[in-house]
């Protein structure tokens, strides 16, 4: 408990200023490695001099000023905050807690959202209207629970008062949407409108359907292994090749006289069809593949008739964020009949 204590967001509210301190979770780093270290470096230089006490002493001591140094620093991180000023009406990140490393006013500011990885965890983030759907900021530590007392003690004292600040100064003007003249997205032909596939995933796909023919004729790969293995590997080509070009060629389709949208897979296989009346919202999620980038994924959220469950529908991915907004509105563009869109 008390380790996860050390991890939590901490927050200072004034009366013209919130400081978060999202990076609490060095704190119990910087300790534990410590801790760890110094056991090390006893155990190792009472090992590499034994019966020589002076030398393991003077080792010890040398290593161990480093080990406080590096302590000392990770321990700093950890007093690294994010600072809302209202009285300069700036953002500023303060490495250590001194160093501003990054500074953004508050009209260039969206909003806070959270963000939610693959594993399930989520932490919270400050937008910028040039790039509402980025990276982001991180103001708070990670959570793996939606109803973790911190995470919701920060949503309603932190975050709210944040808000406040932010809508103060808030131009409606900012927000003033546009009429769609040309999709980018979407293939039209009404009533009908295709969600346009990168065609890059069918090239993909047959460079490797190749190198599984090729390794079936030559043996390039395998001409040393038995019959299984030579079978995994062209199998394995085949296999990625094939689900590289039927997952390109899988489309999504809204069709407005039905009011629906529809995940058609080209062998008709598990297709799914949805009422907009059943839409809930979409769901932009960032994905990471050990711990890097790795894309962000645009999801539909639908109820289930009858049930208190809800269906996802993942209809786009994209590598660059600032090209989600446009999509987003093209999107509630086609679902409502053509009316001028505002994107929040």
């Amino acid at each position: 408990m008390a380790l996860k204590k050390f991890a939590q967001t901490r927050w200072e509210i004034e009366t013209q200023r919130v400081t978060l301190y999202p990076y609490r979770i060095f704190t119990a780093l910087s300790i534990g490695f410590g801790i760890v270290f110094a056991g090390f470096i006893v155990f190792f230089c009472l090992t590499l001099y034994p019966g020589r006490p002076e030398h393991a002493v003077s080792s010890m001591i040398s290593l161990l000023i480093g080990l406080g140094v590096i302590v000392a620093l990770v321990w700093a991180v950890s007093r690294t905050t994010v600072v809302f000023d209202n009285d300069t009406r700036m953002m500023r990140k303060k490495l250590f807690g001194v160093l501003s490393i990054r500074s953004e006013k508050f009209e260039d500011l969206q909003n806070i959202g959270i963000v939610r990885n693959t594993t399930g965890g989520y932490n919270f983030r400050a937008f910028l209207k040039r790039n509402k759907y980025g990276k982001g900021i991180v103001v708070s530590a990670s959570y793996s629970k939606d109803d973790d007392p911190n995470a919701i003690a920060l949503n309603h004292e932190a975050f709210t008062v944040i808000d406040g600040f932010l809508a103060a100064g808030f131009n409606h003007g900012d927000n003033q949407g546009e009429a769609i003249t040309d999709f980018k997205y979407y293939t039209a032909n009404p009533p009908y409108y295709t969600i346009k596939r990168n065609m890059g995933g069918v090239v993909v796909g047959l460079i490797l359907i190749a190198v599984a023919v090729n390794e079936l004729i030559n043996h390039s790969l395998t001409h040393d292994s038995d019959t299984f293995h030579k079978v995994l590997v062209i199998g394995g080509f085949l296999f990625m090749g094939v689900a590289f070009i039927f997952g390109t060629l899988n489309k999504v389709v809204f069709d407005n006289n039905a009011k629906t949208v529809s995940s058609i897979n080209v062998l008709g296989i598990n297709n799914q069809t949805f009422n907009f009346s059943d839409f809930i919202n979409f769901q932009i999620t960032r994905r990471t593949t050990n711990m890097i980038y790795s894309g962000t994924d645009v999801k539909m959220y639908f109820e289930i008739p009858g049930s208190n469950k809800q269906k996802v529908l993942a209809i786009k991915s994209f590598s660059n964020t600032k090209k989600i907004d446009r999509f987003l509105q093209e999107s509630r563009y086609i679902m409502d009949s053509g009316k001028l869109v505002i994107v929040d």
